[in-house]
């Protein structure tokens, strides 16, 4: 083996380490909201109210205006919103089309396989789920009873409902008996369009602005949805089965809601649900299983008319959904449960200018747009649950400019792999398969470089990125729950809210409609601010604001910049570089030394063989001649 071929196949065995140690991507981008301590934290790129307004841009401490991404600063916000201003000139507050992230579809968590395995959310509390092999004391549900994986049960103790019409979330056994069995809190299983089940001790006018309550004795939550939606309400609470609150938000936007496990009483029209509890309300959004409508934002959920009710019979729904500039639609089912085959939904393409019937599968379907027009139609017979379908805003990834290489394809959704040739005479050095990101850039883009070039260091290619200032973002977006420090100042009549002075946030693409801030956050926005008492806001927020803003006893002295942070992190870099590369080496030598030694082990081998062969034949002639000999003597 010559020296090249030597090095080939080291840099080969790089490359194979490299793919097997690549960090996974997650092929869904949620801009969604959490629930921390009793709080919404978001920090998403949405910036359009939920009927298309674009945000007026946030003010900090100095006056100056930041971005304008819809953000919920306050305590007792319900959903992330943003200030608009109407037509009289004043700023009024706007909610935005952001939904809870989840990780569950059904209005009970009967589909939650996550992987808390207490009652309580919070770590580091003693109590544990029991396991649910145990069978003792006559428990009901157990591995051995259902023994299939359809209700989620198996070999752990993580939290499960597999008892769907009793329980209202996710639950385990925390004894030996079956009355140990205790509800979990869980932050994200939440159905889209369910806010969670707030305690409140008080009545309801204490703590909600209750525009009309009625009792009924056959009450559902799409009825009591439809009821509060016909009276403009934005938000519909449950209370002990029976009791449907229409509301317009809470009476103190400074008072945190903590989230309740007891809304357990089961609705007075459909046993299979739960509306609310004795001192807890279940609440609602009111465009939870509206039949048509405009949707505005980067990420949602459209469900069924009626819906978590089967949808009705001779229904005919449409909906407009349109995301940021630069982006395409992905459509996909979390939930899809049509009876009747002459019931459909479907998808009007505005890119093709077709309407294309959508049924479940893998990838789902992509409009080439970000624009795109929803269709569910039922007929006068059977109906069934319906669907619950997730549409997200992507950002493709343009084809990279590789010397003397090529993809086979001129764009890529994020998630999917384009495969690299080199041209004839050149060969691949890094990755020939490479995944497009969440951000639409390539990561590791590999190159093509002449079979007569030197080659490169095994890390040379590791990142390399496009350089099109236009594909590349420089900071993925993320969810954060850090906290800061938050003050809350009044002066007369007007309170203001002052989040402590952080870091500037980092550069987003802007999204539908004539944005009010640029992409880069160091620039100033287009919009003029008055200062005038009618239009101003009611609290400031800083230059990134963070929403889970909770600790009071936080030191300042985490908010200041390291000048010596740079420096560090560069001489880390470094130290990493070569430890990797020491590494490789050693891998290689022995990887080298061993092929040589097979090869000299196998070589002896068949000398040895060779040889054993030639004695063989000697001993063969001497047997042979005494008996010729003793043949012709006869």
């Amino acid at each position: 083996m010559g020296q090249r071929e030597v090095g080939w196949s080291a840099a080969l065995l790089v490359f194979v380490f490299a793919q097997f140690i690549t960090v996974p991507v997650v092929l869904s981008i949620q801009d969604c909201y959490t629930r921390v301590d009793g709080r919404i934290v978001y920090e998403g790129i949405n910036n359009v109210t939920d009927f298309g307004k674009p945000c007026e841009a946030w003010r900090n401490q100095a006056g100056g205006q930041t971005h304008n991404y819809c953000r919920a600063p306050r305590p007792g916000d319900l959903q992330p919103w943003c200030f608009v201003r109407a037509d009289t000139g004043n700023l009024i507050q706007a909610r935005c089309d952001v939904e809870h992230c989840t990780e569950c579809y059904t209005i009970t968590g009967s589909d939650y396989r996550g992987t808390q395995s207490k009652p309580s959310s919070n770590e580091s509390s003693a109590e544990e789920c029991m396991s649910w092999t145990d069978e003792s004391g006559g428990k009901r549900f157990n591995t051995k009873a259902h023994p299939d994986d359809k209700l989620g049960l198996g070999d752990h103790n993580y939290c499960r409902n597999p008892w769907a019409e009793g329980r209202p979330s996710p639950w385990c056994y925390t004894g030996k008996t079956p009355a140990s069995h205790k509800q979990c809190l869980i932050p994200d299983c939440k159905v889209p369009g369910y806010l969670g089940c707030i305690a409140d001790s008080d009545t309801p006018p204490l703590l909600w602005n209750v525009v009309r309550t009625a009792s009924f004795s056959a009450l559902t939550i799409a009825h009591c949805i439809t009821y509060c939606r016909d009276y403009g309400t934005q938000y519909a609470g449950f209370r002990n089965g029976n009791q449907c609150s229409c509301m317009a938000g809470t009476r103190d936007v400074y008072r945190s809601l903590p989230e309740a496990a007891d809304c357990n009483k089961k609705c007075s029209g459909d046993s299979r649900h739960f509306c609310g509890g004795t001192n807890s309300t279940a609440l609602f959004d009111t465009r939870m299983g509206q039949c048509g409508g405009w949707r505005y934002g980067v990420y949602g959920t459209i469900h069924s008319p009626d819906f978590p009710s089967d949808y009705p019979n001779g229904e005919i729904c449409s909906w407009s959904i349109m995301g940021p500039e630069n982006h395409v639609l992905r459509l996909h089912f979390a939930m899809y449960d049509i009876a009747d085959s002459e019931d459909y939904v479907a998808v009007w393409d505005n890119s093709t200018r077709r309407r294309v019937l959508l049924t479940p599968s893998k990838d789902g379907y992509v409009v080439n747009s970000n624009q795109a027009g929803l269709h569910f139609v039922s007929d006068s017979a059977k109906n069934g649950p319906g669907f619950s379908l997730v549409f997200e805003a992507v950002k493709k990834c343009p084809k990279p400019d590789i010397l003397n290489g090529n993809l086979e394809a001129d764009s890529f959704l994020p998630g999917q792999f384009a495969n690299v040739e080199c041209a004839p005479g050149f060969n691949v050095i890094g990755p020939t398969r490479i995944m497009c990101e969440n951000d639409g850039t390539f990561k590791k883009l590999p190159e093509c470089l002449s079979e007569n070039a030197t080659l490169p260091t095994p890390m040379s290619f590791s990142n390399n990125k496009t350089t099109d200032a236009s594909v590349v973002s420089t900071t993925p977006h993320h969810l954060s729950t850090r906290r800061n420090k938050v003050h809350t100042t009044g002066t007369g009549e007007q309170e203001t809210t002052i989040i402590p002075k952080t870091a500037a946030p980092p550069s987003r693409p802007t999204t539908q409609g004539p944005a009010m801030t640029t992409t880069k956050v160091t620039a100033t926005t287009t919009a003029t601010m008055t200062s005038s008492s009618a239009n101003s806001r009611p609290f400031s927020t800083t230059e990134k604001h963070h929403t889970a803003a909770l600790q009071t006893t936080e030191s300042s002295e985490h908010s200041k910049p390291d000048s010596s942070s740079g420096s560090t992190q560069e001489a880390g870099d470094a130290t990493s570089t070569v430890v990797i590369g020491v590494v490789v080496a050693i891998v290689l030598i022995l990887v080298i030394s061993l092929l040589i030694y097979i090869a000299c082990a196998v070589l002896a081998a068949k000398r040895a063989r060779q040889a054993s062969l030639e004695n063989g034949r000697a001993d063969d002639a001497e047997v042979n001649v005494p008996l010729n000999d003793l043949g012709k003597d006869r």
